[in-house]
């Protein structure tokens, strides 16, 4: 049996949430689940252990604005279908940005 480690509960978002590198201004991946502090996306690019990003999120629901997000790459692994799936802990959002995403949280379903 695996012991769950995680300090918050895990939510399937009820909206489509998109993932922007702002760095590079491409898209990072899409969001399978997230709870308060980390969150667990599927992308089309090899993203690697320790790689950090600042992210923007683009959600599909009319009138939530777009967060800024600063991310750290947990683990990553490449699966058959050459998607990456990778888990990331956030290490930088602003205290309104939080509360967007605690919304978003508060109106999803627990997995």
């Amino acid at each position: 049996m695996s012991k769950e480690y995680r300090k918050s509960k895990r939510v399937k978002p009820h909206v489509k949430v998109e993932i922007i590198d702002m760095i590079i201004g491409t898209k990072l991946g899409e969001i399978l689940n997230i709870s308060a502090d980390g969150l667990l996306i599927s992308s089309k690019t090899k993203i690697t252990v320790g790689e950090m990003f600042q992210t923007e999120w683009h959600f599909s629901a009319r009138g939530l604005k777009s967060i800024s997000v600063g991310l750290e790459c947990l683990w990553s692994e490449t699966q058959y279908t050459n998607l990456c799936l990778c888990g990331f802990y956030i290490i930088d959002i602003s205290q309104d940005d939080q509360d967007i995403l605690d919304r978003i949280i508060a109106q999803s379903k627990e997995i």
